[in-house]
Order: structure tokens, then C-alpha cells, then sequence
């Protein structure tokens, strides 16, 4: 609820009219407005937010056989819930205005109303897999596998009206001294009643989702499906000592599910088929510069994908690069390089050396690991004509700002060298003596792994 506060006041001269007639002091009426405001009655309390409806349940999977005959299955999703209606506020007591008193008031305010509850989501409709020898025993099959409806949201209740002052301003004279003597001085103090506020409505609940329609997989034979093992997560060591078995089965999407049914039937048109399996044994065949003991031990979690390509994912202490191949039911995972994830971003600044055509930054890396890794590098190069020892305000103009040419990009051991000089801009700004600012990001990468660095320098060229 708000809540007015009292204006901070002093004697006034005003010259106002009063209702009662004000004694003066050298010729001037002595008035003030009241600084304290108290609240009578009790305020309307806030309505309860409705319950939020619950969500419906989903559909239950089945699994058949289609031998020609007829058959049907209810697989529907069940309907959510509507939310509740928020509650509306409660009035006010307004009765019991006190009247001429020596302090302002405020009519209690109004409740408000009670948000609305949400809507529940309908529930999902169940999947149906089918085993069959014949495609044509799937239109003897009638399916209902659609998704249940969604809940309303509840209506937000009404807030209730703030109470009304029956009177709003009045006036209290109070005088001190002795009349008739130099003393006597009198002063008016004018006090208010505030209205209270109206309580706001509540909000309207969100109306739930519908529930998903079921999907149909089907499968062009009659034997069960082979249990898979699609991932699993090993040591590095344990990986290239032993390989690990994976399988997976393979599944086409596909559009026009209702077709492939009897008349009437409803779930969702993609529908999945069974393509064949992908299974084998998984090695890692280390083919890396640098030993594997060279590296922190970990995990790599080898996966057979969806549309059956094998996938490795390394721990994130190491970055590698591998390829992958198969030869009848042997899947092997080759890694032709590999670093350590800590020492890509290990470059320093080795400065700034020479002007004009012959200006180059130097970027160090500490970790030696340039021989295996991708490095690009951005630059934003800025200049001034000024000097920071008269001023320390400089303005600095960009020069450049842009990918460095791979061509004016050297590596020579550890050290990069920049050939700033050779950049498509003016030289002026480069000239010796000139104060700069340069940020270089190098952005580093192997394989799919890829790592930003910000490198800066300031100085005098």
C-alpha cells in the first residue's frame, strides 16, 4: 500500500482565508501547514493469487506387431488444467474520520485483486513402434496419439476502490501569551485528508501449451531391435590399451505418418523409420607429435551419432585433432595433434620495434606450442600527435583496425613478429617518436577447439 508522506512546512505569511479569524504579528497572520500524517481505519487486503492448473499427463508408448489385422490404440496426451481466477481485493474500512485534529490523514487504500493462476500444458501423446514384414498392415492399424489440450489461464481479480475523505482540509488555531500583550501571537495550522488509492487488478494467467501429437516409428521386420550402447566415456590410456564396443541403431525421418495408417488415425506426420545398426569395437590410435603421457590423464567420451558418424570428445585439459575411420566392425578414433588446453593461451608482449616501413610487434609464446596450432591475429592500432608528459588527456585516432594479413604474420621459434609497417595505411602515424596504443587478439585453434588472447601495448615507437 502507499503511503503519503507530510510536506515539511513553516509559518507563513499568506493573506489566506481562513475560518476563523487570525490574531496577526506586525500586521502579518502566522500559518502553517501540519507535518505529521496518520492513517485511520484498516486498508483493504490483496486477494489470493489463483492456483496454477496442473499439467496433463502424457500418452503411454506402445510397441506392436502389424499382422494385418485390425487393431486401435489410444495413446492421447490428457488435457491440462485451467488456472484459477486470482481472488478480488478486499474493501476497506472506511468509517471513523477523526475530525479536528491536530495532524494530517490518509483514507485506508483498497486491496488488490489476486493474480490469475496459469494454465496447465497438455500432456504429450504417446509414440507407437511398429514391427511389420508387410507395409501394407499398417493401414489396419487406427491410432490416436494426440497431444492434450491446454489449460486457461485464470482471470486476475478485481482490486477494490481506496476510501474518501469525507472532509479534506480543515484549520486549528492555537495561541500562546497573554491577549492584549506585546506576547499574544496566534498561528493557524491547516491540516489534510488524503484519499486513499484504488487497488490494482490483478494479472491474467498464461495460457498453457498444447501437448505434442505422439510419434510413429516403424521398423520392416518382425525380430525385436538389438539393445545399444551408443556412448561411453573411458580413460585416454584404457582407450588405446582396449578397445570398447558401441552400437547403435539407425533411424530415417520422414514425412506423412497419417497416410501410412487407417483413416481417421491422428499423430504426428514425421515419422521415423528404421534404416539398419552401426556397431564395432572403438580404438584410439595415437598418432600426436608428443606421447599421450605427455598429457594430463581424463576421459573421452567416443559416440555414435544419429546419422552414424563416430565423434570423440577430448577432456577439456587437452585439444586435439583426429579423424575418424571404419573397416567392417573396427571404428577408430587417430589423433594426428594434440596440446595442452592451458598453454594456448600462454603469448606475451615482446614490444614494439623499429617506425615507419620497418615497425613490427612481437608476440612471445611462452608454452612453445605455435608448431602446433592455428594462430590468427587482430589488430586495432591507435596513434596521437601528442605527448603524454605535457598531457595527460591524449586523444589517441585508430589507424587500423582489422585482421593482421597472414602474409605480414612470421614465426620464428616461439616469437611472432607483426609487420606493422607493411599494413595498407599511411605511414605518417608511424613515424619514430609517434605514442601509440595496440591491442592484438590472437585467436589460436586445433582442430574444432578454438581460444581468444588479448594482448596490449603502450609506448613510444
Amino acid at each position: 500500500m502507499k503511503r503519503a508522506l507530510a510536506f515539511a512546512l513553516a509559518p507563513l505569511c499568506l493573506g489566506l482565508a481562513t475560518t476563523l479569524p487570525l490574531p496577526t504579528l506586525n500586521g502579518c497572520s502566522m500559518l502553517a501547514w501540519a507535518q505529521e500524517t496518520r492513517i485511520y481505519g484498516s486498508d483493504g487486503s490483496d486477494g489470493s493469487s489463483g492456483r496454477s492448473g496442473r499439467d496433463g499427463t502424457a500418452g503411454q508408448s506402445q510397441t506392436t506387431v502389424a499382422d494385418g489385422t485390425s487393431a486401435s490404440f489410444t495413446l492421447a496426451g490428457s488435457d491440462g488444467e485451467d488456472g484459477e481466477n486470482g481472488e478480488n481485493g478486499y474493501r476497506p474500512s472506511c468509517s471513523g474520520q477523526p475530525r479536528n485534529v491536530n495532524y494530517n490523514l490518509r483514507a485506508p487504500d483498497g486491496g488488490s485483486g489476486g493474480d490469475g493462476g496459469s494454465g496447465g500444458s497438455g500432456g504429450s501423446g504417446g509414440n507407437l513402434t511398429v514391427y511389420y514384414g508387410d507395409r501394407a498392415a499398417l493401414q489396419r492399424l487406427s491410432i490416436d496419439a494426440r497431444g492434450g489440450r491446454s489449460g486457461r489461464g485464470g482471470r486476475g481479480g478485481n482490486g477494490t476502490v481506496g476510501c474518501r475523505c469525507a472532509v479534506h482540509e480543515w484549520e486549528l488555531q492555537t495561541c500562546t501569551g497573554t491577549p492584549g500583550q506585546a506576547d499574544y501571537q496566534c498561528r493557524a495550522n491547516r491540516y489534510r485528508c488524503y484519499d486513499g488509492s484504488s487497488g490494482t487488478n490483478g494479472s491474467f494467467g498464461r495460457d498453457g501449451t498444447a501437448g505434442a501429437d505422439g510419434q510413429l516409428w516403424i521398423v520392416n521386420q518382425l525380430e525385436p531391435l538389438l539393445s545399444e550402447t551408443p556412448a561411453i566415456a573411458v580413460g585416454l590410456q584404457t582407450l588405446v590399451d582396449q578397445p570398447v564396443r558401441l552400437s547403435r541403431n539407425l533411424w530415417a525421418e520422414k514425412s506423412g505418418a497419417n497416410a501410412l495408417l487407417a483413416p481417421g488415425s491422428r499423430v504426428n506426420d514425421v515419422y521415423r523409420e528404421y534404416t539398419g545398426r552401426v556397431e564395432g569395437d572403438v580404438s584410439l590410435n595415437w598418432q600426436a607429435p608428443r606421447p599421450l603421457g605427455s598429457f594430463a590423464g581424463g576421459d573421452v567420451r567416443t559416440e555414435i551419432q544419429p546419422d552414424g558418424a563416430l565423434t570423440a570428445t577430448f577432456p577439456d585439459s587437452l585439444w586435439a585433432d583426429y579423424t575418424t575411420s571404419r573397416q567392417a566392425d573396427q571404428l577408430t578414433i587417430t589423433v594426428t595433434n594434440a596440446v595442452r588446453a592451458s598453454d594456448v593461451t600462454r603469448l606475451a608482449s615482446g614490444g614494439v620495434q623499429g617506425s615507419g616501413a620497418n615497425l613490427k610487434a612481437v608476440v612471445l609464446d611462452l608454452a612453445g606450442e605455435s608448431a602446433y596450432l592455428t594462430t590468427q591475429f587482430r589488430l586495432t592500432l591507435k596513434t596521437t600527435d601528442g605527448d603524454p608528459r605535457d598531457d595527460r588527456r591524449l586523444r589517441y585516432v585508430t589507424v587500423y583496425d582489422d585482421v593482421v594479413p597472414a602474409e605480414l604474420v612470421s614465426l620464428m621459434g616461439n616469437r611472432f613478429e607483426l609487420a606493422l609497417g607493411r599494413l595498407p595505411i599511411d605511414r605518417g602515424p608511424l613515424t619514430r617518436g609517434k605514442y601509440a596504443q595496440i591491442e592484438i587478439t590472437a585467436v589460436r585453434s586445433l582442430g574444432t577447439n578454438s581460444a581468444e588472447q588479448s594482448i596490449s601495448w603502450q609506448g613510444q615507437f
